[in-house]
């Protein structure tokens, strides 16, 4: 009976021990970022969860799925519109990642948001078609959106 009990309460604080280290890694994750700042990483975070399960797909890493691709852009394109809402003046403060530069180029950072819903409106579009190559050569001028974006507003990742 004892035994019993001890194996029970050992389980009940393993569980607890994963949820908490679940907990911290979500807390990590963001840096303790707060607010509209928290909002814009989960907005990116998944937007960039979006692009590398299309860009797997297009390197030939995972099975191409152009239905697949179709609802990430489409994805993307619905998500995008809130990036200008998520980049209020002087919310720059740690853990932040944005550059000053946003908001002293803000109708560059506006446009690329525009160009990247245009782009991943063209790809989700070209994805029910099921054009490979088309939809590989768009998946690039989407991800060149991107990567302009973060190369001229994000500060630099650490390798």
């Amino acid at each position: 009976m004892m035994l019993k009990k001890n194996r029970a309460t050992l389980f009940v604080l393993f569980v607890l021990l994963l949820f908490g280290l679940f907990l911290l890694g979500e807390a990590s994750a963001h840096g303790g970022a707060t607010g509209v700042v928290k909002e814009r990483m989960e907005l990116m975070k998944s937007m960039g969860d979006q692009m590398k399960k299309m860009g797997a797909m297009v390197k030939g890493k995972e099975t191409f799925d152009a239905a697949s691709i179709a609802v990430s852009a489409q994805e993307i394109k619905q998500a995008a519109p809130e990036i200008t809402h998520l980049f209020p003046e002087g919310s720059s403060h740690n853990p932040s990642e944005a550059l000053p530069r946003i908001w002293e180029e803000r109708g560059r950072f506006d446009e690329l948001t525009e160009k990247m819903i245009l782009e991943a409106g063209k790809l989700s579009d070209l994805a029910i078609e099921e054009d490979r190559r088309s939809i590989v050569v768009q998946f690039t001028k989407l991800g060149k959106t991107c990567s302009a974006c973060h190369t001229d507003f994000r500060k630099k990742q650490e390798e």
